[in-house]
């Protein structure tokens, strides 16, 4: 192991699953991300101390709650902050009183904490409300308040957004976002979601089946060929940062940081100004040798071939449009293109391909 600010290193075996990781990180944000059923859960379960006898090392923060040979750290004495997928609010108790239960190990401090949290996650107008009231999204913010509010040394966060669909997925992502931009706190991210792994983590921690397959950069890990095999299972997504140029009635005009200009939908007035993200599927963007006539597409771009990949079930095209990005083809449509290093090709993208994020 090596002496970062962050360590967990398990062998767990448990009903036919094993769960076999040595990992380390120093940055502050980590989103551990892979399809379902790779171990990401368990993995959170061993850092909160729900396996003792699993003889693991877990350090947080610069702090060993785990290690072989000495007697772990109780749950309770770990102070890591829990948000779990179902958000497991207490239906007799308002928002306020869900969010002051979190705050019980906070002592003096309790009552700072949950006017932060109840700010951050920006509750204050739901504070009496009981959480059977709640929509999805308001009870995941009050799950991440609460736990917000027990002073922890670190958060956990499984899967939150898991059980919204995706206009509130939409909606509650920008208070996660805060959370992390506002609070100085370690957070362990379980997606299995490419937009939030790319969006939330500083680092991606890849598993799969139990192990861990890669590990770094979201951008560059999302298009390691170590990830291809879970492609088809979690998708590919390009994320885009962006600012609003123009809006001419329904049509959205956007820059993006690397000068790319694309046009999409916008079912709202949106400012000049205004800064996104966008998510854009590989298998959305058609490619090009030469550059298209009249075409209903409203987005045609000229890139440059870096790379090309093979992929279980295709092929994958790394390009150079100003940003970067990545398309999915078949493999008989990337021979007959001709796509080697350094061709010119178009981009072709529909403007319904583009949704925003954030």
């Amino acid at each position: 192991m090596t002496d970062a600010v962050h360590q967990i290193a398990v062998h767990l075996d448990r009903d036919g699953f094993t769960l076999d990781v040595d990992l380390a990180w120093d940055e502050r944000v980590a989103v551990l991300f892979g399809p379902s059923g790779s171990g990401k859960s368990t993995l959170l379960e061993v850092a909160l101390g729900l396996h003792p006898g699993a003889g693991a090392r877990v350090m947080i923060g610069g702090q060993m709650l785990e290690a072989p040979g000495s007697a772990p750290l109780p749950i309770e004495a770990r102070g890591l902050g829990w948000a779990p997928q179902d958000a497991a609010l207490f239906p007799h108790l308002t928002v306020e009183e869900n969010v002051r239960f979190g705050s019980a190990r906070a002592g003096a401090d309790g009552e700072r904490l949950v006017g932060r949290a109840l700010d951050v996650l920006e509750l204050g107008g739901l504070r009496a409300r009981r959480t059977d009231e709640l929509s999805g999204g308001e009870r995941q913010r009050t799950a991440i308040a609460r736990a917000l509010a027990s002073a922890p040394r670190a958060l956990l966060l499984d899967e939150p957004l898991a059980s919204l669909d995706l206009p509130l997925r939409a909606r509650v992502l920008p208070y996660l976002l805060r959370v992390r931009d506002e609070l100085d706190l370690p957070i362990l991210y379980i997606t299995h979601d490419p937009d939030e792994a790319l969006l939330v983590g500083e680092v991606a921690i890849v598993l799969d089946a139990g192990r861990v397959v890669a590990q770094g950069p979201a951008r560059e890990v999302l298009w390691s060929r170590a990830v291809l095999p879970l492609s088809e299972t979690l998708g590919l997504e390009n994320v885009l940062e962006a600012r609003v140029v123009a809006q001419r009635g329904a049509e959205l005009l956007v820059r993006t940081a690397g000068g790319l200009a694309l046009s999409l939908p916008a079912p709202a007035e949106v400012a000049v100004d205004t800064e996104l993200c966008l998510g854009l599927r590989a298998q959305d963007i058609l490619l090009a040798a030469d550059a298209p006539g009249r075409i209903s597409a409203r987005n045609v771009v000229p890139a440059t071939v870096r790379r090309v990949e093979e992929a279980d079930d295709g092929v994958l095209v790394r390009l150079d449009a100003g940003d970067e990005l990545i398309a999915k083809l078949t493999a008989s449509a990337a021979q007959e293109l001709g796509l080697t290093p350094g061709a010119p090709v178009h981009l072709v993208i529909k403007a319904q391909a583009i949704r925003r994020l954030a």
